[in-house]
C-alpha cells in the first residue's frame, strides 16, 4: 500500500508538460511589452503577440494572415520587409532600427532583432522579429545631437550616422547620396538684414529640407553656420538630383528679399551632390571633400544651382 505520508505528486506525463510549457509561452506572448511576430517568405504575418494592438490600424481579426504591404504604409512596409529579407537571405540575426505608427498617430522607433527560422533540413521557412520601443531613450539624447535653432540634427550626429548609413547602403546595395547645401552670400545677408533675420532664413532652409526629405531613413543636418547636409539612399543619381532641385526651388519660391544676392535679389541656395556606390572604399573625409567640390561647382555656375 502507498505510504499515507507520501505527499509527492505523481510524475507528469510528457503531454502535460507540453501543455504547461504552451501555457507559459502563451502567457509570455500575451503580456510581453515588446512586439513579437513571424512572417513567411512572402511577407505574410503568421504570428503576432497581443502587444501589436498598440499599432495604428491594427485589427486582431485580420492582422495574422495579411501581408506586410497590406498592414503598413508603403515606406514603412519597405523598411520592415527589407530587414526580414536580409535575415532570411543571409541566414543570420540582424539588428536594425525600425519606425512604425502607434494608434495615436505618433511615429515610434523600435530596436528590432530579426532572425531566420530553419526547418529540419536547415532551410529558412520564415523569420521572427522581436522589437523594443526605444523612442523615449532616443528622445533623451535629442538635445546633444539637435541644432537648437533649426531642429535639424547637428554635425556631431552627422559624424555618428555617416558610417552607419554607408554600411546599411552597402548591405542593401543601394546608392547613398551626400547633399551639401549653402545659402548664397549669407554673410552679406546678415550684414544687411541682421542676424535675427538671418536666423529666419536658416529656419526656412531647414523647413524646405524637411518638406522634401521626409521618408524613413532620410537624414538632414545643420553642419554649422549656413552650411547644411543631407544623407539619404535613392534608386539613382537622377532621383537624388531631383530631390536636391526640389529643395532649391522651394527656397527660391519663398522670395525672401536679399539685395546683395544678384541678379535675382532673393535668398537662394547652392547645392552639391556626391554619390556613394555600395562598393565604395572612400573615407568620410574623402566623400565630404567630393561634396564640397560639387558645391563649389554650383557656386561657380552662378549660384542658385544644383551640381554634381
Amino acid at each position: 500500500m502507498p505510504d499515507r505520508n507520501d505527499t509527492h505528486p505523481p510524475p507528469r506525463t510528457e503531454l502535460e508538460e507540453l501543455r504547461a510549457s504552451d501555457r507559459i509561452f502563451r502567457a509570455l506572448l500575451d503580456n510581453a511589452s515588446v512586439l513579437i511576430s513571424t512572417k513567411d517568405l512572402q511577407g505574410n504575418v503568421t504570428m503576432a503577440n497581443r502587444h501589436f494592438e498598440i499599432l495604428d490600424g491594427y485589427d486582431a481579426e485580420s492582422f495574422v494572415g495579411s501581408n506586410v504591404f497590406e498592414l503598413f504604409p508603403r515606406e514603412i512596409a519597405e523598411q520592415l520587409w527589407r530587414n526580414d529579407r536580409m535575415a532570411a537571405l543571409e541566414k543570420r540575426a540582424i539588428h536594425e532600427e525600425e519606425s512604425v505608427y502607434h494608434r495615436d498617430k505618433t511615429l515610434h522607433t523600435y530596436m528590432t532583432v530579426k532572425f531566420p527560422l530553419l526547418d529540419d533540413d536547415g532551410e529558412v521557412y520564415a523569420t521572427c522579429a522581436f522589437s523594443t520601443d526605444i523612442t523615449e531613450a532616443k528622445a533623451a539624447q535629442v538635445d546633444s545631437v539637435t541644432d537648437e535653432l533649426t531642429g535639424l540634427k547637428n554635425r556631431r550626429y552627422f559624424n555618428i550616422r555617416f558610417g552607419e548609413e554607408q554600411k546599411r547602403a552597402q548591405r542593401d546595395r543601394r546608392l547613398l547620396t551626400l547633399l551639401l547645401i549653402d545659402v548664397d552670400r549669407f554673410k552679406e545677408y546678415n550684414d544687411h538684414y541682421g542676424h535675427p533675420q538671418g536666423d529666419h532664413v536658416l529656419k526656412a532652409v531647414a523647413d524646405a529640407m524637411h518638406k522634401t526629405l521626409h521618408r524613413p531613413g532620410d537624414l538632414c543636418f545643420r553642419i554649422g553656420g549656413d552650411e547644411f547636409a543631407c544623407l539619404f539612399a535613392s534608386n539613382s543619381s537622377n532621383e537624388s538630383e531631383a530631390l536636391a532641385e526640389q529643395i532649391r526651388a522651394n527656397v527660391e519660391a519663398r522670395r525672401i528679399p536679399h539685395q546683395a544676392n544678384t541678379p535675382g535679389g532673393h535668398v537662394t541656395l547652392s547645392l552639391g551632390l556626391t554619390f556613394i556606390q555600395p562598393d565604395a572604399t572612400l573615407s568620410q573625409d574623402q566623400i565630404y571633400e567630393l561634396g564640397d567640390q560639387a558645391l563649389y561647382r554650383a557656386k561657380h555656375k552662378g549660384r542658385n544651382a544644383v551640381s554634381r
